[in-house]
């Protein structure tokens, strides 16, 4: 009888696609964490210590100062070799926030403070707000898109405050300059809507103050990248967040 050959498996590259497949996975999760957060809503106790209020401050430091520091420029030049970052980059900011927003969900202490009694059928508008608030904040977005994001296997760069990738202009950006903040306020805004409490409403409040302050930091980069065409777009798109009001 003659021997019959069998190609052998590569069990490398399966695993490859397990682990790609894994993480892209959890890294779509990621990028929804704080807006689940929000709609699932933080711990509150009436009889919790006002300590606790310090406590959480220094776990949002924990998962803010990170963060805003590895969107800097000279920190992706300096860290990754490239001002625009890469998809190691991405993929190690991804991981970054798994870890310390994780320690928040897992960490944060109950909040004490007011707490009011909102109809239901104004909660049921504070959930469809918040479901459009999600639409607004992805709008336009692909699943290609949201791997660059990532930095998914065999994904480019394709967004970043550099010449190499385009300047978005046209749709929301065509009305205000940073639409998916925004969006970010209204869904912390809705979140407040169905869960009305102090909690809620420290931690909405942070998320929402450290989109607001990073504006200026954000556009000094795309200045300093991208000169003339942002200023150009600056001027044809005054307002940042609200159309007649900032």
């Amino acid at each position: 009888m003659s021997a019959i050959d069998v190609a052998p498996i590569d069990t490398r590259s399966s695993n490859r696609s397990a682990y790609e497949s894994a993480y892209r996975l959890v890294a779509y999760l990621a990028l929804l964490s704080v807006f689940g957060s929000l709609l699932y809503g933080f711990r509150y106790d009436p009889n919790a210590s006002g300590w606790n209020y310090v406590v959480n401050l220094g776990l949002y430091l924990f998962f803010a100062v990170p963060h805003l520091l590895m969107t800097r420029a000279w920190f992706k030049a300096a860290v990754w070799g490239s001002p625009a970052g890469k998809p190691s980059e991405r993929r190690f900011y991804i991981l970054s926030t798994i870890v310390t927003w994780g320690a928040i969900l897992i960490l944060q202490r109950p909040l004490p403070g007011f707490a009011l009694d909102m109809p239901e059928p104004i909660r049921f508008l504070g959930y469809l707000g918040f479901l459009l608030s999600l639409l607004l904040f992805f709008e336009g977005f692909t699943f290609a898109a949201l791997d660059s994001m990532i930095g998914a296997s065999g994904s480019a760069i394709t967004l970043s405050h550099g010449p190499e990738t385009p300047l978005f202009t046209e749709g929301q950006y065509g009305a205000v300059r940073h639409p998916m903040y925004r969006a970010a306020l209204l869904a912390g805004a809705c979140a407040l809507v169905i869960h009305p409490n102090a909690a809620e409403f420290f931690w909405a409040t942070l998320i929402g103050v450290t989109f607001i302050a990073f504006i200026p930091v954000e556009e000094a980069q795309l200045l300093a990248a991208r000169g003339d065409d942002y200023r150009q777009y600056m001027a044809r798109t005054p307002y940042r967040l609200i159309r007649g009001v900032w």
